[in-house]
């Protein structure tokens, strides 16, 4: 059996559609980053499958995904596994569904993780205008990266 760290941050997203790709762009920019000894960054945009054996057991999952919820561009939330489980009705990505799926999963078998909190930002552009491709993310989301970074690491201190 792998040792897995206690911390796990996971990206999910879409890479290919701008803003929808911002905790996919957030992940391979942490794993650049000197992070403590006991965390561990992965990009769940391609293990989609293995979300279930890649969160279970840990002491605290930190998601970070685009959610639009309404307010500006750019706006940083943060939600326990309550709220992300209980007020997050309605149309989903198709990211967010796979990993909700998998969540539930653990919870079923009893492995879930200890912790999870999701650090979502209010996409501006999610590539929906001109149905091109885009890995760039928005100016406004480019802008935010470091207040994103910051507010994962406040995570992993608490």
């Amino acid at each position: 059996m792998v040792d897995k760290k206690k911390i796990l941050i996971l990206g999910i997203g879409n890479l290919l559609f701008k803003d929808e790709g911002v905790g996919i762009q957030i992940a391979e920019k942490m794993k650049n980053m000197n992070l403590p000894p006991d965390v561990e960054v992965v990009e769940g945009g391609t293990v989609v499958s293995a979300l279930p054996y890649i969160i279970e057991k840990r002491d605290k999952v930190i998601v970070v995904d685009a959610m639009k919820a309404g307010g500006s561009p750019g706006t940083i939330y943060r939600l326990s596994e309550k709220e992300f489980l209980e007020t997050r009705t309605g149309l989903r990505t198709t990211q967010e569904s796979e990993f909700e799926d998998a969540l539930r999963m653990t919870m079923v078998m009893k492995t879930n993780p200890k912790e999870l909190v999701v650090i979502g930002i209010e996409p501006e552009d999610m590539g929906e205008r001109d149905l091109k491709l885009n890995m760039e993310l928005s100016p406004t989301l480019q802008k935010k990266v470091p207040e994103i970074i910051e507010a994962v690491m406040k995570e992993i201190g608490k």
